[in-house]
């Protein structure tokens, strides 16, 4: 046969981490993982770079048959010796090879496979493995030494390529779509047509009467339309929608006489579809697969669908989403796959802001009632568009079973509400009832705070572990957002997430202007604010001059032990455990020792000044108005790195403080302050893939980079204080 012409071939194996990723419109590399193996560099075995998977197909052969089977047959031993089956195969472009192939070019493919699942991948040496792309992103460069340059060269496309595609309208759920081939169900063929090129064996061979053809026709066609996708395995962008709706006119008119019919060219027939509908059940259930299974009741199907990856969240053309259904129409079975096997929020609103809790209730679903009032994050009274409870519903209209559902939603009301714990910066803490179990919201928890409509403008619910700190919104779900800590610390920070133990906290609202809290004079709003300001100060978030944090300690020391006593506060009265209470902890080895003398004189002054008043509100906010020059006060606090430009490219841990005055940049060791800038002063961009943000300094002519998985959450605080007017 002589030699077959091989084609040298580079493939990039992609599959999302999650099904969340499919819908989003906005590209993030975080949520791709790809292929990549490791092999040595030359001349230096313990040094490896990666590489993309490559090989020789024939270039005239079967492309796609051959890269699918390359990929499986390379990834068995890290998947249990079963491989990774391809959904299609995508052509990107061609790429200019390099070295002793220099002048040749290569085809880069792009293989999509199923969403990460949660079994662990079996480790073989030699073989690929699977790497977060925002991961290889972040050290990839045409000049990088971690990856051969032909490789950089693809993953840079590669990046860009998919960030284009999430801005196409459906282009990624098509990508990642089962292949044509996965989604035919039923395939039925009429036995009466024969072309002549077929062969006779196991087919209906021509001859039959037409009584046994008309029999076997009645028994087999089962519908009077054929549908036609043009686009259909062709692996083009398109969306499950019918593009033409070609109907048999011969339908049940009998048996025809198959020996007078001529079959037209293809030619004729194509040109003469003119009887093209638009059938919206039909587009419906070719767009909604997860929604009919639910509303038929296909457990088998459903199941499948939810392994393949379908969004349970997913609204359609209603805005119904699948357990909206299930719920409607009593489908148990399908509730249970829903919220076990889905993970599906059983508190999911549609369109209409009804939630699965009304449907079953106002439907007399008793099964499906039960079912969701024993889920753990279900919200027992919330309320629909009209305020109604899901309770009032179900005693409304009366169906099936709604007596019982009516005695089980009593009972459920009737129980204790769980509570939460809200601590304050000084330890102490309140418990609130939680009336929507896992749904509170922050703004829910605020009101049951039991504080003052003035106290509650100044504050809000923050979330803090030991190294990371975030202020919620009001329409946040704080105690969602505990269950899913682990995967925030992980998607902000480089830290251990098993160190971080989060608590709920009542804090200074960041975006309180301080032109407002100099007019607090509420005494309980007063101690809150003094108790967060004194944590700072401890902690060392407030760099100042030594006379300011002396000034501090001496309103400290009055705070805490009241009027000076010459007999008692004498010279060792401050040892290092007191002086820990009333100085930054950074200062108290270092410093403080030398300030004993002059923190006692100003106590002993402050005492026995007659223009201060000795009250304790009073106090506090003198500690307070002391406060308020220091740049950082006030500020929220994330975390970061800055390369230096010198020669050693030194690496500083900053802690990067915004409020409303500006940027701050302190020294994490240190805890000095490197830079404040007001704004208006300063300029900044959003980094690539919001893994850093620059900042150009207008005055001193500054341009830096800082690093941090935090960058997006720091512009947009910036973006909001910036402008005056918001």
């Amino acid at each position: 046969m002589g030699n077959q012409e091989l084609e040298d071939v580079f493939v990039a194996v992609i599959r999302p981490k999650n099904t969340a990723s499919l819908t989003s419109k906005e590209y993030r590399a975080k949520a791709y993982e790809i292929l990549l193996i490791e092999i040595p560099l030359e001349g230096k075995e313990k040094k490896k770079k990666k590489v993309l998977l490559a090989t020789k197909i024939q270039a005239n052969g079967d492309k796609a048959k051959s890269i699918l089977d390359y990929v499986d047959e390379t990834t068995k031993p890290i998947s249990n010796n079963q491989g990774l089956i391809g959904k299609r195969v995508v052509h990107m472009k061609k790429f200019p090879l390099d070295g002793d192939r220099e002048g040749r070019e290569a085809s880069l493919f792009i293989v999509p496979i199923n969403v990460k699942d949660n079994s662990k991948p079996t480790f073989h040496p030699g073989s690929p493995n699977f790497y977060c792309l925002q991961d290889i992103m972040r050290v990839c460069s045409e000049t990088s030494t971690h990856f051969s340059s032909v490789t950089s060269k693809m993953l840079l496309a590669l990046d860009k390529w998919l960030a284009e595609q999430h801005t196409v309208p459906h282009a990624i759920p098509a990508l990642f779509r089962p292949a044509p081939l996965d989604r035919i169900k039923t395939n039925v063929s009429n036995p009466a047509y024969a072309p002549e090129s077929w062969s006779s064996d196991g087919q209906l061979h021509m001859g039959y009467t037409a009584l046994e053809i008309k029999s076997k026709m009645m028994s087999l066609e089962k519908a009077d339309m054929c549908i036609i996708n043009p686009l259909y395995g062709s692996d083009l962008q398109y969306t499950n929608r019918v593009d033409k709706v070609i109907i048999n006119p011969y339908f049940g008119l009998g048996a025809p006489d198959y020996s007078k019919i001529q079959i037209p060219k293809r030619e004729k027939w194509q040109h003469s579809m003119s009887s093209v509908t638009e059938d919206k059940e039909r587009q419906w259930v070719d767009d909604f697969p997860l929604h009919r299974s639910v509303c038929e009741g296909d457990t088998e199907l459903l199941s499948k669908l939810l392994e393949r990856g379908h969004s349970v969240t997913q609204l359609d053309s209603d805005d119904w989403a699948p357990i909206h259904y299930a719920c409607w129409y009593g489908k148990v079975e399908a509730t249970k796959l829903l919220l076990e096997k889905g993970n599906c929020n059983p508190n999911l609103l549609n369109g209409q802001h009804s939630s699965p809790l009304h449907f079953a209730a106002g439907r007399g679903h008793k099964e499906i009632v039960e079912l969701l009032l024993q889920h753990p994050d279900i919200d027992r009274h919330i309320e629909d568009q009209q305020k109604k409870s899901p309770l009032q519903l179900c005693e409304e209209n009366k169906k099936n079973d709604w007596e019982e559902s009516v005695k089980l939603l009593q009972e459920a009301n009737s129980k204790p509400y769980e509570k939460v714990r809200i601590y304050r910066m000084d330890g102490s803490y309140r418990s609130v009832e939680l009336k929507h179990g896992n749904n509170t919201s922050v703004q829910q928890i605020m009101e049951g705070m039991r504080l003052s409509q003035e106290t509650q403008q100044y504050f809000t619910i923050w979330i803090c572990s030991e190294n990371l700190s975030l202020q919620l919104k009001a329409s946040h779900k704080p105690l969602q957002h505990l269950r899913i800590w682990n995967e925030i610390v992980m998607d902000l920070t480089v830290l251990d997430p098993q160190r971080e133990h989060p608590q709920l906290f009542l804090r200074r609202d960041v975006r309180l202007p301080l032109d407002i809290e100099k007019k607090v004079e509420d005494p309980l709003s007063i101690l809150i604010l003094f108790d967060e300001a004194r944590h700072c100060l401890l902690k060392g978030f407030y760099p100042s001059p030594d006379s300011k944090l002396i000034t501090l300690a001496s309103l400290l020391l009055q705070i805490i032990y009241g009027n000076y006593e010459s007999k008692k506060h004498k010279q060792g009265f401050l040892n290092e455990e007191n002086l820990k209470s009333i100085v930054p902890l950074s200062k108290v080895k270092s410093k403080a020792h030398h300030w004993t003398n002059r923190i006692l004189h100003e106590y002993k002054s402050l005492s026995t000044s007659e223009g201060v008043s000795k009250e304790m509100h009073h106090l506090q906010r003198l500690f307070l108005q002391n406060c308020w020059d220091i740049p950082t006060y006030g500020a929220a606090f994330f975390t970061g790195q800055i390369f230096t430009s010198s020669s050693n490219h030194k690496v500083i841990r900053v802690y990067v403080g915004v409020n409303t005055k500006g940027l701050h940049f302190m020294n994490m060791e240190t805890k000095v302050l490197l830079i404040s800038l007001e704004y208006g002063s300063f300029m900044w961009q959003l980094g690539h893939a919001g893994q850093y943000f620059q900042i150009i300094s207008v005055q001193n002519k500054m341009n830096f980079k800082v690093h941090t998985k935090q960058a997006g959450l720091i512009v947009n605080l910036l973006v909001e204080w910036a402008d005056p007017s918001k």
